[in-house]
């Protein structure tokens, strides 16, 4: 950045070189032809480069100066394009009398329709560095001149007059990096009174079909251009952006290191500029505002005491970024309660497909919602974040103050969450969500210790008949891009324990004393079985919850019991053995056990009584044999067609 600077220096100095050159000639080389041939065989003297043009003015007093129109000024050998500058008018004007005492004072800088060309070659040489002019052609130069050698930028003072630049292009390209950059139809006002006084640029461009405002103030522009830094501001206002910045700027090192605020209303919109992918990416966030202390280098952008707005999380504290082929970010921030849905592509229940409670029944009947979910946010970026937060909701569930580590790189997401209350007791989870291929994968972990149940079961499961305080380790891993082809992955398995809950919807003490009094079939919509402790362990396969080890003890009603839940089908196949004990009063009821089956859809589940079973055990238990026996033939007497299907296997059996 430096040497650009110096050179628009030189730039200005090869003016000077040639107008000194024409005045010293003049009497020799009368013939105009003759004064155009002298200006390109100087402007070769001193850049090494090829100048053309197709006519010229030059004016000697009291000002010197030149007004060319269709001028080309060459590239160097390795440059891409033939040309590092062509425009449709220079118009050039320097005082005479200032320049004996090493004064330059410009009249007039007026650049009409400039074409530039800068380029970094694949070895690091810049079109725009004249320094590296061969050595041969400086000494020819400086023998075949009588006069001194004009001296370097840095021994002359500046003072300016009317700059500006109109309808321009300038074309970027570095060949390491196989970049280009393209800035059309730039228009730039200079008010630079000397090099002592401060300096403002104001202007307009065009990049990537936007237009940009771009002002910059300098307090001391002459220490920036000899490498040293300079307080002053600078902004920039786009459609998609607006930033201000005031501190010191530099052209080398820390470029600058200031105060610095910014907002960007689109961020979606923003970055698909940027990048120039019109498919527009959706984000997790829309709006993006930030004000804080920055720091600028060629590698990457710091800040610090900052305080960051996306949407409506408020984030205070560091963050870095490095730039690299896409954005890099560090921070540690403490921030306000994170909807994370937005992350995942969820949402509230209702907006995630998920039925509200009322609407359970329709839910269940549709089946997962198979519309896709759009992760293409996750490889936009790549961050590494430690926030300690407030909380966070997930699918209108509130989870209390944590710290949140989140990993992104490649697409790839890990977040973790700290113990954090939940629901009266305490969570914490781990979650992985590769995007970076064709198809999204994910790992959950997570453990509870005294969550009340119902809420979580509710909001993640849309399942309502379960309550108590939940001790429980989950361990599951799926793949899938939509809803319904997450839960058919679903592999993985835990362990739980509740206390002091109950079954809703199920009522065991009833259906084991209906069971043993009488035979009935019984609905899965009414009643409920407290309990005192359940506990279990359970494995999932292709979304198939298997469990063989279910334990429930209350007060009146002990029960084990064992079997799958479809996930992906919404359907239930179990068997509970519920046992009264002799407090219920039931007569016969100590020691006794008639298995239920428990089958259906999560919408239409039935409760079935198994006597097949029970008449199998008669030889095991005897006292329970002759009550069971006694039973079915009750059952015969009031209803022979319904006691010979539970003899079957239970009309509920028969019936699927």
């Amino acid at each position: 950045m430096k040497k650009f600077f110096k050179g628009l220096l030189w730039f200005f100095v090869c003016f000077i070189a040639v107008d000194a050159a024409v005045v010293a000639a003049l009497p020799h080389f009368l013939p105009m032809a003759k004064v155009e041939a002298l200006v390109r065989q100087k402007v070769r003297e001193a850049t090494g480069r090829d100048i053309a043009f197709k006519s010229a003015k030059f004016v000697f007093w009291p000002d010197i100066g030149v007004r060319l129109t269709d001028v080309a000024f060459g590239n160097p050998v390795w440059a891409a394009h033939k040309n590092m500058l062509s425009l449709g008018e220079a118009d050039v004007a320097l005082a005479v009398m200032p320049l004996l005492h090493k004064q330059v004072v410009v009249k007039r800088f007026i650049l009409s329709a400039p074409d530039i060309d800068l380029e970094i070659g694949a070895n690091g040489q810049k079109n725009w560095d004249f320094s590296t002019a061969p050595a041969a052609v400086a000494v020819k130069s400086a023998a075949d001149s009588p006069r001194k050698s004009v001296p370097a930028p840095s021994q002359f003072a500046f003072h300016f007059g009317e700059m500006r630049i109109s309808n321009g292009k300038l074309v970027f390209t570095d060949m390491q990096k196989n970049q280009t950059v393209w800035l059309r139809d730039i228009d730039v006002n200079v008010k630079w009174p000397d090099s002592a006084q401060p300096l403002h640029i104001g202007g307009t461009v065009t990049y990537k079909g936007k237009r940009i405002a771009l002002t910059l103030a300098l307090d001391k522009p002459a220490d920036l251009l000899a490498g040293r830094q300079s307080a002053g501001e600078a902004r920039v206002k786009t459609d998609d952006l607006s930033v201000k910045a005031g501190g010191d700027f530099a052209t080398q090192g820390v470029f600058f290191s200031g105060g610095v605020d910014a907002g960007v209303p689109d961020l979606a919109s923003f970055l698909a500029w940027v990048r120039d992918d019109k498919t527009q990416r959706k984000l997790p966030f829309h709006a993006l505002s930030f004000s804080g202390n920055a720091r600028l280098e060629r590698t990457g952008l710091t800040l610090k005491e900052s305080t960051l707005a996306l949407d409506d999380v408020r984030a205070k504290g560091g963050v870095s970024v490095s730039f690299t082929k896409k954005p890099d970010i560090v921070g540690r921030l403490s921030l306000n309660k994170l909807d994370l849905d937005r992350f995942t592509g969820g949402g509230t229940a209702a907006a995630s497909g998920a039925a509200a409670p009322e609407n359970q029944k329709t839910a269940n009947a549709r089946g997962w919602d198979a519309t896709p979910l759009d992760f293409s946010g996750l490889n936009a970026v790549d961050a590494d974040l430690q926030l300690d937060t407030q909380g966070f909701t997930l699918r209108g569930a509130a989870v209390g103050p944590s710290m949140l580590t989140v990993r992104l790189q490649n697409g790839d997401l890990r977040f973790q969450s700290s113990k954090a209350p939940l629901f009266g007791g305490y969570f914490s989870s781990d979650l992985g969500l590769d995007a970076a291929g064709a198809l999204p994968k994910l790992a959950l972990v997570f453990d509870m210790q005294g969550v009340q149940a119902e809420p979580v079961l509710a909001t993640f499961a849309h399942f309502d008949k379960l309550s108590g305080a939940a001790t429980a380790h989950v361990s599951v891993t799926a793949s899938g891009d939509s809803q319904k082809a997450i839960i058919s992955s679903l592999d993985g398995g835990g362990g739980f324990d509740f206390k002091n809950g109950a079954l809703k919807g199920i009522d065991m003490v009833k259906i084991a004393e209906l069971v043993q009094a009488h035979s009935s079939n019984t609905s899965v919509g009414a009643g409920e079985t407290r309990f005192v402790d359940m506990t279990g362990t359970f494995k999932i396969a292709r979304g198939v919850a298997s469990n063989n080890d279910l334990k429930v003890t209350g007060a009146v009603l002990r029960a084990t019991g064992g079997g799958t839940v479809d996930l992906p089908q919404k359907y239930i196949n179990y068997r509970v053995r519920p046992e009264l004990l002799s407090s219920t009063g039931t007569q016969g009821a100590s020691g006794v056990s008639v298995p239920v089956d428990i089958r259906g859809p999560f919408d239409n589940i039935k409760v079935v009584p198994d006597f097949v079973s029970a008449v199998r055990g008669i030889a095991a238990n005897p006292s329970a044999a002759r009550q069971t026996i006694r039973n079915i033939r009750d059952n015969f007497k009031q209803n022979p067609v319904g006691a010979l299907q539970n003899l079957l296997g239970g009309s509920g059996l028969l019936g699927h």
